[in-house]
């Protein structure tokens, strides 16, 4: 029915869509980065690591700018609170659902730019000595950028649910 074709629903199609794109491109970062992490061969895991950096510069990162701009722009058009309580509102499903993503967002700078400096600079040393080393497995390892990365999956869990079952 050509009526049901409005923006409100494109936005909300194209948001679905960048959510998968998004969701996909941390599912693959993390399957690739698995392989990477059980090889003993330094070489291989770089390549890997590579390829796993490419999932995060080609999906990961835009596709969370994408997520973003697209809910502002359906919530505006959808006339939905998206401060909830802030703004009087007694709906605040998309502002739980908004802290979470900005919470997941501030990771970036917080957690994930500086340990991955630190860590560049223990590949490279494990790279110049041909061989997996101690102080790679250590980094490879940090319980940080785990607690970070299980975030980012728990974040979508919830954020799915919000978004799908609007509870509060």
């Amino acid at each position: 029915h050509v009526s049901s074709i409005t923006l409100y629903n494109v936005l909300k199609l194209l948001h679905i869509f960048a959510a998968i794109g998004f969701a996909g491109g941390i599912s693959a970062r993390q399957i690739v980065r698995m392989y990477a992490n059980a090889t003993d061969d330094v070489t291989r895991f770089a390549t890997l690591n590579q390829a796993a950096m490419h999932i995060e510069n080609w999906m990961v990162k835009p596709g969370s700018f994408v997520i973003l701009a697209l809910g502002i722009a359906l919530a505006w058009r959808g006339g939905l609170p998206m401060l909830g309580v802030l703004q009087g509102e007694n709906q605040n499903w998309l502002l739980v659902s908004n802290v979470l993503f900005v919470f997941g967002m501030a990771l970036v700078p917080t957690v994930f730019l500086p340990r991955g400096k630190r860590f560049r600079v223990v590949l490279d040393a494990a790279l110049a000595q041909r061989r997996v080393t101690p102080e790679l497995r250590t980094a490879l390892n940090d319980p940080v950028v785990r607690a970070a990365h299980a975030y980012e999956y728990l974040m979508l869990i919830v954020i799915t649910a919000l978004m799908t079952l609007k509870p509060f």
